[in-house]
């Protein structure tokens, strides 16, 4: 039998999911506008088509089976799918004018940033984007300010609806020449002996992250300067992985073989505020960015296009 086709349409999986949720085929034909034998006859297709039942009828009432507790939330997800796609094209407005401004974290990788901002371009080309980089709570700042829409930062308001989006890995690094390239095992009292290159925050606030203990510290407002004052022999960083793969690959910059705390991991998360007006645009683009992280998974490449590393990597370069 060919099986290289779906067998089970969308309409039976609707009145799948009703029934479930219901839990009686009456009811469920109400919700759908539909007579009860419809979705019996439904159910009843469906479950020849899988080769199992998915509900045990009890009187007037239904019960789900094991099989139909494990389907229910993958259908949920498939009705809810064909609702958004059906909303997204009886709304889509491809000649929407004006901006939308959105603030991003530094540390979030620059080519994920570039992918997400061309697909958007090329759903809305009459639409500007304001991108704010920030660090640390600026984003966080700006969204209680209401001067964004769109987040993506490791700190985001409350009132914000916030969902992960992309763990960042941070390694403790400095020059090869650096005198604690030559410790066997510095610790952090070791540390606060030699100068810190830290990223200032870009909120109000100035609130601190990671590990300050260094008595000595530059402090500055983008990764960029950071990296090549660390490559310089200056001082010692922790610095996002993806954004100093080739500083790594050319020895221009070497892991710290630290004790303790020689990697650490920032959760990302993207975050939105739910009001009127530009709402369409506002999640046609979180929906971007979920896609241009997921794609990047998908290809199993680093989110800055290179090869993901392994942990025999990092070993074999410290």
């Amino acid at each position: 039998m060919d099986r290289s086709f779906a067998r089970i349409t969308l309409e039976q999986w609707r009145a799948f999911v009703a029934a479930a949720q219901s839990g009686s085929f009456l009811q469920a034909a109400e919700r759908l506008g539909k007579t009860q034998s419809a979705i019996s006859h439904a159910v009843r297709k469906m479950e020849e088509c899988l080769g199992q039942d998915l509900f045990v009828v009890e009187g007037r009432r239904t019960r789900l089976t094991h099989m139909g507790r494990m389907v229910l939330p993958r259908a949920r997800e498939l009705v809810g799918h064909a609702a958004q796609i059906e909303r997204f094209c009886t709304g889509f407005d491809p000649e929407a004018e004006g901006e939308v401004a959105i603030a991003i974290d530094i540390i979030f990788p620059r080519p994920l940033l570039f992918r997400a901002l061309s697909d958007y371009a090329r759903i809305y080309p009459n639409l500007s984007v304001i991108v704010h980089e920030t660090a640390l709570s600026g984003a966080k700042a700006m969204m209680e300010d209401g001067r964004i829409s769109i987040a993506i930062a490791g700190q985001l308001p409350t009132s914000t609806i916030v969902e992960p989006i992309l763990p960042v890995r941070f390694l403790c690094v400095a020059a090869p020449g650096h005198p604690l390239q030559a410790l066997p095992e510095p610790t952090h009292a070791v540390l606060k002996e030699h100068r810190q290159v830290v990223l200032s925050d870009s909120g109000p606030r100035g609130v601190d992250s990671g590990w300050l203990g260094s008595r000595r510290r530059w402090t500055v407002s983008h990764i960029a300067t950071s990296i090549a004052l660390v490559c310089a022999g200056e001082g010692f960083a922790w610095l996002p992985e993806h954004a100093i793969r080739d500083e790594l690959a050319a020895g221009r910059l070497r892991p710290l073989p630290l004790a303790q705390g020689a990697r650490r991991v920032v959760q990302l998360h993207l975050g939105y505020m739910d009001h009127d007006g530009d709402m369409r645009q506002v999640l046609d683009l979180v929906g971007v960015f979920r896609d241009a992280v997921a794609d990047a998974e998908d290809e199993d490449v680093g989110p800055d296009g290179g090869r993901r590393p392994s942990d025999d990597d990092a070993g074999a370069r410290t």
